[in-house]
């Protein structure tokens, strides 16, 4: 009979909720806090980038640790790593440590969040820094398609709002606009993972221990405002730069996380993109060598989401590409034999990933934007096995007919395309 392993929930004394994945066999403890205030919750364009940025200021010292360098080495010097990130509507910070360095790891991340000191001379340094970010975003050919295909789709949509900002606003934030935003990390707006070597008690009386007291409920509760309709600009986007190849981007609007059609629509991305084998490889490169790079992936937020598929190609062919991923799209959202496939990948996945304390934060954090709360292998089992192939070919012909999608290029100067 197969154990059941799950995550363990608790409620903390400051108000949180703490998850705990027990891994008695592991000699590693991942620690990970999901923060409810992403890039959605800024006020363009004064705070444009402020969410990433404060992430940022995080590291650069607070009241535990005056430096970067002691902030990181505390954890690196054990062995550990640490990071973060920011998306449109949450920032996630992580450690992960030995086992024996769990206490270490859970003061690094409280003083990490809860006391960041906001130096004038640190803000300075860093946010040139995350200029360098922006200029080499938008040096990065794929990087910068794939940014003009979320600004296509999303239109006036709050989550059009590029993570990092503009160069402009960045070099304007100052410390009155970290400590404003700092008041969105307070525990009503925090989740807390853990997985490895540990229990749920252990766990609950060292986090009960650490404050992480922060910010004020009021002044920021979390809340916004969701839009169902919007207006776009246009359809097709192109931007010349000095380079070789052209670089194509298909997007479609699609619905809310919470919706099973996201689900489904989840399901065939992997059903076309699930690796070598799968049909956006095998028809688009290796049979009709299109291209180097391809791959398709849903973004789904609170109200709304994105479809899109990525290819790099040779600017004389992207006709033929456009038709050829057209046509994987066309003809798999009925393939049972692929889904079926899909599936016992997705579930062989999902049992590889569930052996190291790493994967399960970072996965799981992912799971509370889908879902919000983190799920259990059996839980993610359950759901791959209960898609049928109705659902996602209801999905795809909701959402993904080609005159629903829309396009962006970058292209080599001079190109001329034709769609």
């Amino acid at each position: 009979m197969k154990k059941k392993i799950k995550f363990e929930k608790a409620m903390t004394e400051q108000g949180f909720p703490l998850y705990v994945f027990p891994m008695p066999y592991a000699t590693s403890i991942a620690i990970g806090m999901f923060v409810r205030a992403g890039t959605r919750d800024e006020e363009w364009p004064k705070q444009a980038g402020l969410a990433h940025a404060f992430e940022h200021m995080t590291f650069q010292g607070n009241g535990r640790k005056k430096s970067s360098l002691e902030i990181t080495e505390e954890i690196e010097a054990v062995g550990g790593n640490m990071n973060a990130w920011t998306n449109k509507e949450s920032t996630f910070y992580y450690r992960i440590v030995p086992d024996i360095s769990f206490e270490t790891g859970i003061k690094s991340l409280s003083g990490q969040l809860s006391r960041p000191l906001l130096r004038k001379k640190d803000i300075e340094k860093e946010m040139k820094n995350i200029v360098e970010e922006i200029k080499r975003a938008e040096d990065n050919p794929s990087r910068l398609c794939q940014k003009i295909i979320n600004n296509i789709v999303f239109g006036n949509h709050p989550l059009r709002k590029s993570t990092l900002g503009t160069m402009e606003s960045v070099l304007e934030l100052k410390k009155d606009d970290f400590e404003s935003w700092q008041e969105s990390y307070f525990p009503g707006n925090y989740i807390l993972l853990i997985a490895g070597n540990t229990t749920l008690e252990k766990a609950l009386k060292v986090v009960n221990k650490t404050s992480f007291k922060n910010g004020n409920k009021e002044a920021f509760k979390g809340e916004r405002k969701f839009i169902f309709s919007l207006e776009r600009e246009s359809k097709i986007e192109l931007v010349e730069k000095d380079i070789k190849q052209a670089n194509v981007c298909l997007g479609a609007l699609v619905g809310p996380s919470s919706e099973n059609e996201s689900k489904a629509l989840s399901m065939f991305s992997s059903m076309i993109d699930g690796g070598m084998s799968f049909p956006l490889f095998q028809e688009v490169r290796n049979k009709k060598g299109l291209c180097y790079c391809i791959d398709s992936s849903l973004s789904s937020w609170s109200d709304r989401g994105i479809f899109s598929i990525y290819i790099g190609t040779d600017i004389n062919r992207v006709n033929e590409a456009i038709e050829c991923i057209m046509e994987v799209v066309s003809k798999n959202k009925d393939n049972q034999a692929l889904l079926d496939k899909t599936k016992k990948s997705l579930l062989g996945k999902n049992s590889i990933n569930f052996c190291s304390p790493g994967n399960i934060v970072i996965r799981s954090a992912e799971d509370i934007i889908f879902f919000g709360k983190p799920r259990s292998p059996r839980e993610i089992e359950e759901e791959v096995k209960g898609v049928n192939l109705s659902e996602i070919t209801a999905a795809v012909e909701k959402y993904l007919n080609p005159d629903d999608f829309l396009f962006s290029f970058v292209v080599p100067k001079g190109a001329k395309i034709k769609i």
